[in-house]
């Protein structure tokens, strides 16, 4: 009986750096690959991505607000929501949101499997406004 061969997941790598071998963008692969897509999906705003108005985290929106628990639960519930919508590859999903309000910023820490992939995940991003 032949074994079905495990999908493996892809993705640009937007540092850019070149492959030695093929002289062209390395990839990141299977867990690194979704890491870099959940990065991507939390920070795109509402009509950036032509075809596809729906993606937004609203996490622009939040950042400059006064933090507070409402805004801080607020944003766990739209992040979690975003990756549950918008990306298939990923399941049991926990998103985490600390407040730091003397240096004020935010750290969002994301829990998940990857489908096909073996163990838990961990994506931890830090939100801070620029002026």
């Amino acid at each position: 009986m032949a074994t079905q061969p495990q999908s493996r997941f892809s993705d640009l790598d937007l540092d850019f750096t070149i492959n030695p071998l093929t002289k062209d963008v390395s990839l990141k692969y299977d867990a690194e690959a979704v890491k870099r897509s959940l990065r991507n999906l939390i920070f795109t705003q509402r009509y950036e991505r032509l075809f596809q108005p729906d993606i937004n985290s609203g996490i622009n929106n939040i950042l400059f607000e006064n933090y507070g628990s409402i805004q801080v639960v607020s944003l766990r519930n739209r992040i979690e929501q975003t990756i549950v919508n918008f990306e298939p590859r990923v399941t049991e999903v926990i998103v985490n949101v600390y407040e730091n309000q003397e240096l004020h910023y935010l750290t969002v820490e994301i829990q998940f499997r990857v489908r096909n992939v073996p163990g838990l995940q961990e994506l931890s991003l830090d939100l801070q406004r620029v002026r």
